[in-house]
Protein backbone atom coordinates (compact mmCIF):
# COMPACT_ATOMS: atom_id res chain seq x y z
CA UNK A 1 0.00 0.00 0.00
CA UNK A 2 1.98 3.05 -1.21
CA UNK A 3 2.09 6.09 1.06
CA UNK A 4 3.99 9.35 0.88
CA UNK A 5 5.45 11.25 3.85
CA UNK A 6 4.21 14.85 3.92
CA UNK A 7 5.75 16.28 7.08
CA UNK A 8 8.37 15.50 9.74
CA UNK A 9 5.81 14.11 12.21
CA UNK A 10 5.14 10.82 10.44
CA UNK A 11 2.05 11.98 8.52
CA UNK A 12 1.49 10.04 5.29
CA UNK A 13 -0.97 10.17 2.41
CA UNK A 14 -2.09 7.03 0.58
CA UNK A 15 -2.07 7.01 -3.20
CA UNK A 16 -2.52 4.76 -6.22
CA UNK A 17 -0.49 5.27 -9.40
CA UNK A 18 -1.54 4.28 -12.91
CA UNK A 19 2.12 4.36 -13.93
CA UNK A 20 3.99 6.22 -16.63
CA UNK A 21 2.77 5.60 -20.19
CA UNK A 22 5.15 3.21 -21.95
CA UNK A 23 7.88 4.95 -23.88
CA UNK A 24 6.76 8.49 -23.03
CA UNK A 25 9.13 11.15 -21.72
CA UNK A 26 6.64 14.01 -21.81
CA UNK A 27 3.51 12.61 -20.18
CA UNK A 28 1.40 14.77 -17.87
CA UNK A 29 0.96 13.62 -14.27
CA UNK A 30 -2.54 14.32 -12.93
CA UNK A 31 -2.96 14.23 -9.16
CA UNK A 32 -6.63 13.46 -8.49
CA UNK A 33 -8.05 14.68 -5.18
CA UNK A 34 -11.38 13.18 -4.12
CA UNK A 35 -14.40 14.85 -2.59
CA UNK A 36 -16.43 14.40 0.57
CA UNK A 37 -17.16 10.83 1.75
CA UNK A 38 -16.10 9.33 -1.61
CA UNK A 39 -12.37 8.57 -1.58
CA UNK A 40 -9.96 8.26 -4.50
CA UNK A 41 -11.19 4.83 -5.63
CA UNK A 42 -13.97 6.74 -7.40
CA UNK A 43 -11.38 7.64 -10.07
CA UNK A 44 -10.36 4.06 -10.90
CA UNK A 45 -12.60 3.80 -14.01
CA UNK A 46 -10.40 6.49 -15.62
CA UNK A 47 -7.21 4.43 -15.42
CA UNK A 48 -7.73 2.21 -18.52
CA UNK A 49 -8.06 5.30 -20.72
CA UNK A 50 -5.12 7.32 -19.37
CA UNK A 51 -1.95 5.96 -20.98
CA UNK A 52 -3.18 6.30 -24.57
CA UNK A 53 -3.78 9.98 -23.83
CA UNK A 54 -0.27 10.40 -22.40
CA UNK A 55 -1.55 10.84 -18.85
CA UNK A 56 -0.27 9.36 -15.62
CA UNK A 57 -2.98 9.36 -12.95
CA UNK A 58 -2.22 9.55 -9.24
CA UNK A 59 -5.24 8.86 -7.04
CA UNK A 60 -4.65 10.58 -3.71
CA UNK A 61 -6.44 10.07 -0.39
CA UNK A 62 -6.33 13.14 1.83
CA UNK A 63 -6.14 13.03 5.63
CA UNK A 64 -8.76 11.06 7.57
CA UNK A 65 -9.46 8.76 4.60
CA UNK A 66 -8.36 5.12 4.10
CA UNK A 67 -4.62 4.56 4.13
CA UNK A 68 -3.78 8.16 5.04
CA UNK A 69 -3.02 9.37 8.54
CA UNK A 70 -6.15 10.11 10.60
CA UNK A 71 -6.53 13.55 12.10
CA UNK A 72 -4.52 14.04 15.29
CA UNK A 73 -5.76 15.62 18.49
CA UNK A 74 -4.07 18.84 17.36
CA UNK A 75 -5.85 18.70 14.01
CA UNK A 76 -9.22 18.28 15.71
CA UNK A 77 -8.39 21.14 18.06
CA UNK A 78 -7.86 23.42 15.05
CA UNK A 79 -11.07 22.23 13.39
CA UNK A 80 -13.00 22.90 16.58
CA UNK A 81 -11.14 26.13 17.20
CA UNK A 82 -13.13 29.19 18.10
CA UNK A 83 -10.34 31.48 16.87
CA UNK A 84 -9.90 32.53 13.26
CA UNK A 85 -6.21 31.61 13.52
CA UNK A 86 -6.96 27.99 14.46
CA UNK A 87 -9.50 27.58 11.67
CA UNK A 88 -7.14 29.06 9.11
CA UNK A 89 -4.42 26.68 10.28
CA UNK A 90 -6.79 23.72 9.85
CA UNK A 91 -7.09 24.34 6.10
CA UNK A 92 -3.59 25.70 5.60
CA UNK A 93 -2.09 22.47 6.95
CA UNK A 94 -4.10 20.38 4.49
CA UNK A 95 -2.92 22.55 1.61
CA UNK A 96 0.73 22.29 2.62
CA UNK A 97 0.35 18.50 2.83
CA UNK A 98 -0.82 18.36 -0.78
CA UNK A 99 2.15 20.45 -1.90
CA UNK A 100 4.48 18.14 0.04
CA UNK A 101 2.90 15.13 -1.65
CA UNK A 102 3.43 16.59 -5.12
CA UNK A 103 7.07 17.29 -4.32
CA UNK A 104 7.55 13.77 -2.97
CA UNK A 105 5.99 12.19 -6.03
CA UNK A 106 7.92 14.33 -8.51
CA UNK A 107 11.23 13.63 -6.81
CA UNK A 108 10.68 9.92 -6.11
CA UNK A 109 9.28 9.14 -9.58
CA UNK A 110 11.40 11.59 -11.59
CA UNK A 111 8.34 12.81 -13.44
CA UNK A 112 9.04 15.10 -16.41
CA UNK A 113 8.83 18.86 -15.84
CA UNK A 114 6.71 21.15 -17.96
CA UNK A 115 8.05 21.53 -21.48
CA UNK A 116 7.41 24.85 -23.20
CA UNK A 117 6.95 25.34 -26.92
CA UNK A 118 10.16 27.08 -28.08
CA UNK A 119 9.76 30.79 -28.66
CA UNK A 120 6.30 30.97 -27.08
CA UNK A 121 4.59 30.96 -23.70
CA UNK A 122 2.61 27.88 -24.72
CA UNK A 123 3.13 24.64 -22.85
CA UNK A 124 3.67 21.28 -24.48
CA UNK A 125 3.87 18.05 -22.45
CA UNK A 126 5.22 17.16 -19.05
CA UNK A 127 4.46 18.63 -15.67
CA UNK A 128 1.81 18.08 -13.04
CA UNK A 129 -1.84 19.03 -13.02
CA UNK A 130 -3.84 18.98 -9.79
CA UNK A 131 -7.52 18.09 -10.15
CA UNK A 132 -9.79 18.43 -7.14
CA UNK A 133 -13.41 17.32 -7.16
CA UNK A 134 -16.30 18.62 -5.09
CA UNK A 135 -15.34 19.12 -1.41
CA UNK A 136 -11.73 18.24 -2.24
CA UNK A 137 -11.40 21.76 -3.57
CA UNK A 138 -11.22 23.09 -0.01
CA UNK A 139 -7.78 21.59 0.76
CA UNK A 140 -6.61 21.96 -2.84
CA UNK A 141 -7.43 25.67 -2.96
CA UNK A 142 -5.52 26.02 0.32
CA UNK A 143 -2.42 24.66 -1.45
CA UNK A 144 -2.39 27.68 -3.75
CA UNK A 145 -3.63 30.12 -1.13
CA UNK A 146 -0.73 29.31 1.18
CA UNK A 147 2.15 29.04 -1.25
CA UNK A 148 3.97 31.53 0.96
CA UNK A 149 4.09 28.88 3.71
CA UNK A 150 6.22 26.58 1.54
CA UNK A 151 10.01 26.68 1.59
CA UNK A 152 11.72 28.23 -1.40
CA UNK A 153 13.00 24.88 -2.69
CA UNK A 154 9.49 23.44 -2.80
CA UNK A 155 8.08 26.56 -4.47
CA UNK A 156 10.76 26.42 -7.15
CA UNK A 157 10.23 22.73 -7.82
CA UNK A 158 6.50 23.31 -8.19
CA UNK A 159 7.17 26.27 -10.47
CA UNK A 160 9.04 23.90 -12.78
CA UNK A 161 6.37 21.21 -12.66
CA UNK A 162 2.90 22.68 -12.03
CA UNK A 163 0.98 23.28 -15.25
CA UNK A 164 -2.69 23.54 -14.22
CA UNK A 165 -5.18 23.43 -11.39
CA UNK A 166 -8.55 21.92 -12.32
CA UNK A 167 -11.48 22.74 -10.05
CA UNK A 168 -13.92 19.99 -10.97
CA UNK A 169 -17.53 20.73 -9.95
CA UNK A 170 -16.42 22.39 -6.68
CA UNK A 171 -18.51 22.27 -3.52
CA UNK A 172 -20.22 25.45 -2.33
CA UNK A 173 -18.10 25.23 0.82
CA UNK A 174 -15.07 26.50 -1.09
CA UNK A 175 -16.64 29.90 -1.85
CA UNK A 176 -17.71 30.60 1.74
CA UNK A 177 -21.26 31.59 0.89
CA UNK A 178 -24.68 30.18 1.75
CA UNK A 179 -26.65 28.30 -0.89
CA UNK A 180 -29.80 29.90 -2.31
CA UNK A 181 -32.75 27.99 -0.81
CA UNK A 182 -34.04 26.93 -4.21
CA UNK A 183 -30.77 25.13 -5.00
CA UNK A 184 -30.39 23.24 -1.73
CA UNK A 185 -30.64 19.51 -2.34
CA UNK A 186 -28.24 18.26 0.32
CA UNK A 187 -29.80 18.12 3.77
CA UNK A 188 -27.21 17.49 6.47
CA UNK A 189 -28.29 15.04 9.16
CA UNK A 190 -25.49 14.77 11.76
CA UNK A 191 -27.63 12.85 14.26
CA UNK A 192 -28.11 9.87 11.91
CA UNK A 193 -25.77 6.85 12.00
CA UNK A 194 -22.65 7.26 9.88
CA UNK A 195 -23.73 4.67 7.30
CA UNK A 196 -27.11 6.34 6.91
CA UNK A 197 -25.48 9.72 6.39
CA UNK A 198 -23.16 8.21 3.77
CA UNK A 199 -26.05 6.64 1.85
CA UNK A 200 -28.20 9.79 1.97
CA UNK A 201 -25.26 11.95 0.91
CA UNK A 202 -24.38 9.61 -1.97
CA UNK A 203 -27.94 9.62 -3.28
CA UNK A 204 -28.24 13.41 -3.16
CA UNK A 205 -24.89 14.30 -4.74
CA UNK A 206 -25.13 11.65 -7.47
CA UNK A 207 -28.63 12.60 -8.65
CA UNK A 208 -29.37 14.19 -12.00
CA UNK A 209 -31.03 17.61 -12.01
CA UNK A 210 -32.49 19.79 -14.78
CA UNK A 211 -29.75 21.47 -16.87
CA UNK A 212 -28.40 24.60 -15.20
CA UNK A 213 -27.08 27.83 -16.67
CA UNK A 214 -24.78 30.09 -14.68
CA UNK A 215 -26.61 33.32 -13.75
CA UNK A 216 -25.42 36.73 -14.90
CA UNK A 217 -25.31 37.94 -11.30
CA UNK A 218 -25.18 36.33 -7.85
CA UNK A 219 -25.78 39.48 -5.81
CA UNK A 220 -28.61 39.19 -5.06
CA UNK A 221 -28.93 35.50 -5.92
CA UNK A 222 -31.76 34.38 -8.19
CA UNK A 223 -34.84 33.03 -6.41
CA UNK A 224 -34.90 29.58 -8.02
CA UNK A 225 -38.63 29.24 -7.43
CA UNK A 226 -39.83 26.55 -7.82
CA UNK A 227 -36.82 24.82 -6.29
CA UNK A 228 -34.61 22.75 -8.56
CA UNK A 229 -35.39 19.08 -7.87
CA UNK A 230 -33.67 15.83 -8.79
CA UNK A 231 -35.21 14.30 -11.92
CA UNK A 232 -36.03 11.00 -10.20
CA UNK A 233 -38.10 12.95 -7.64
CA UNK A 234 -39.98 14.97 -10.23
CA UNK A 235 -43.44 14.43 -11.77
CA UNK A 236 -42.24 12.64 -14.89
CA UNK A 237 -42.42 8.87 -14.47
CA UNK A 238 -40.96 6.56 -15.41
CA UNK A 239 -37.64 8.41 -15.40
CA UNK A 240 -35.13 7.60 -18.10
CA UNK A 241 -32.80 5.05 -16.42
CA UNK A 242 -29.83 7.13 -17.48
CA UNK A 243 -31.01 9.87 -15.13
CA UNK A 244 -31.35 7.75 -12.01
CA UNK A 245 -28.83 8.66 -9.28
CA UNK A 246 -25.41 7.16 -9.88
CA UNK A 247 -25.27 5.60 -6.42
CA UNK A 248 -28.58 3.81 -7.04
CA UNK A 249 -27.01 2.10 -10.06
CA UNK A 250 -24.10 0.77 -8.00
CA UNK A 251 -24.16 -2.59 -6.25
CA UNK A 252 -24.13 -2.08 -2.45
CA UNK A 253 -20.63 -3.54 -2.10
CA UNK A 254 -19.33 -1.23 -4.83
CA UNK A 255 -20.78 1.83 -3.10
CA UNK A 256 -19.24 0.75 0.20
CA UNK A 257 -15.86 0.30 -1.51
CA UNK A 258 -15.91 3.92 -2.70
CA UNK A 259 -17.09 5.67 0.47
CA UNK A 260 -15.71 6.17 3.95
CA UNK A 261 -18.60 6.67 6.34
CA UNK A 262 -16.34 7.37 9.35
CA UNK A 263 -15.88 10.99 8.26
CA UNK A 264 -19.50 11.61 9.27
CA UNK A 265 -18.69 10.84 12.88
CA UNK A 266 -17.12 14.26 13.33
CA UNK A 267 -14.47 15.56 10.93
CA UNK A 268 -16.66 16.42 7.93
CA UNK A 269 -19.20 18.29 10.04
CA UNK A 270 -16.37 20.28 11.61
CA UNK A 271 -15.08 21.26 8.17
CA UNK A 272 -18.55 22.42 7.16
CA UNK A 273 -18.74 24.45 10.38
CA UNK A 274 -15.55 26.45 9.72
CA UNK A 275 -16.08 30.18 9.24
CA UNK A 276 -17.04 31.40 5.78
CA UNK A 277 -14.22 33.92 5.95
CA UNK A 278 -11.60 31.15 6.02
CA UNK A 279 -12.80 29.74 2.71
CA UNK A 280 -13.39 33.15 1.10
CA UNK A 281 -9.87 34.28 1.93
CA UNK A 282 -8.32 31.07 0.60
CA UNK A 283 -10.24 31.37 -2.66
CA UNK A 284 -9.22 35.00 -3.08
CA UNK A 285 -5.54 34.21 -2.51
CA UNK A 286 -5.62 31.19 -4.80
CA UNK A 287 -7.43 32.78 -7.75
CA UNK A 288 -8.00 36.52 -7.48
CA UNK A 289 -4.68 37.78 -6.06
CA UNK A 290 -1.87 35.22 -6.22
CA UNK A 291 0.93 37.52 -5.08
CA UNK A 292 3.09 36.58 -2.10
CA UNK A 293 5.81 38.38 -0.19
CA UNK A 294 9.31 37.25 -1.10
CA UNK A 295 12.67 37.87 0.50
CA UNK A 296 13.14 40.10 3.48
CA UNK A 297 12.28 43.39 1.83
CA UNK A 298 8.53 42.96 1.73
CA UNK A 299 8.34 42.88 -2.08
CA UNK A 300 5.42 40.99 -3.59
CA UNK A 301 5.31 38.93 -6.76
CA UNK A 302 2.98 36.40 -8.37
CA UNK A 303 3.69 32.83 -7.36
CA UNK A 304 3.60 30.22 -10.15
CA UNK A 305 2.56 32.83 -12.71
CA UNK A 306 2.35 30.34 -15.59
CA UNK A 307 -0.18 28.14 -13.77
CA UNK A 308 -3.54 27.91 -15.56
CA UNK A 309 -6.81 27.28 -13.76
CA UNK A 310 -9.78 25.46 -15.25
CA UNK A 311 -13.16 25.47 -13.55
CA UNK A 312 -15.28 22.58 -14.80
CA UNK A 313 -18.97 22.46 -13.95
CA UNK A 314 -21.48 19.75 -14.78
CA UNK A 315 -24.80 21.22 -15.84
CA UNK A 316 -26.98 18.42 -14.36
CA UNK A 317 -25.12 18.41 -11.05
CA UNK A 318 -26.47 19.17 -7.60
CA UNK A 319 -27.15 22.86 -6.94
CA UNK A 320 -24.98 22.80 -3.83
CA UNK A 321 -22.00 22.50 -6.20
CA UNK A 322 -23.24 24.58 -9.10
CA UNK A 323 -23.61 27.60 -6.86
CA UNK A 324 -19.84 27.56 -6.25
CA UNK A 325 -19.18 27.75 -9.98
CA UNK A 326 -21.75 30.53 -10.30
CA UNK A 327 -20.08 32.58 -7.56
CA UNK A 328 -16.56 32.18 -8.97
CA UNK A 329 -17.80 32.97 -12.49
CA UNK A 330 -19.39 36.18 -11.21
CA UNK A 331 -16.49 37.27 -8.99
CA UNK A 332 -13.60 36.59 -11.34
CA UNK A 333 -14.11 39.53 -13.77
CA UNK A 334 -13.84 41.95 -10.84
CA UNK A 335 -10.38 40.69 -9.82
CA UNK A 336 -7.39 42.77 -10.88
CA UNK A 337 -6.10 41.30 -14.18
CA UNK A 338 -2.53 42.00 -13.07
CA UNK A 339 -2.88 39.88 -9.95
CA UNK A 340 -5.38 37.13 -10.73
CA UNK A 341 -4.66 33.75 -12.27
CA UNK A 342 -5.89 32.94 -15.77
CA UNK A 343 -9.14 30.99 -15.32
CA UNK A 344 -11.13 29.21 -18.03
CA UNK A 345 -14.69 28.00 -17.44
CA UNK A 346 -15.92 24.76 -18.98
CA UNK A 347 -19.48 23.41 -19.05
CA UNK A 348 -19.92 19.65 -19.28
CA UNK A 349 -23.36 19.18 -20.79
CA UNK A 350 -25.75 16.40 -19.78
CA UNK A 351 -23.38 15.46 -16.98
CA UNK A 352 -24.06 14.97 -13.29
CA UNK A 353 -21.58 15.21 -10.41
CA UNK A 354 -20.27 11.71 -11.20
CA UNK A 355 -19.54 12.03 -14.91
CA UNK A 356 -16.04 10.62 -14.30
CA UNK A 357 -17.65 7.41 -13.00
CA UNK A 358 -20.60 7.28 -15.42
CA UNK A 359 -18.64 8.21 -18.55
CA UNK A 360 -14.93 7.69 -17.83
CA UNK A 361 -13.76 7.71 -21.45
CA UNK A 362 -15.65 10.91 -22.19
CA UNK A 363 -14.21 12.54 -19.08
CA UNK A 364 -10.60 11.48 -19.63
CA UNK A 365 -10.77 12.69 -23.23
CA UNK A 366 -12.01 16.06 -22.01
CA UNK A 367 -9.34 16.12 -19.29
CA UNK A 368 -6.54 15.41 -21.75
CA UNK A 369 -7.63 18.45 -23.71
CA UNK A 370 -7.28 20.92 -20.84
CA UNK A 371 -4.43 19.71 -18.64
Amino acid sequence: MPTAPVDDRGTVLYYEDSGAPDGSSDYVTVVLIHGTCFHSAVYRPLIPFAAERNLRLVLLNIRDYPGSTPYSAEDFADLRGASREAQERAMQTRGVEIAAFVRYFVESQSTPPVKNVPGTDARAGGGVSILSWSGGNCPAVATFAHADKLDEETRQLLDDHLRSFIMFDPSVTVVGQPRPPGLIALNRNPSAPDEVQAAEFALAVSSYFPPFTLPDSVDPPPAYDPPRRALHLGPDHPVDPRYMPTSSKMAPDVLRSLTYAAVWEESQHLIWALGYDVFRQNLARALYDCRIRVGGGGAVEKVWPALRVHLVWCDMSIGDCLWASAVIHAQYPDANPEHRRPVEFHRLENANHFVHWEEPERFITFLAGIV
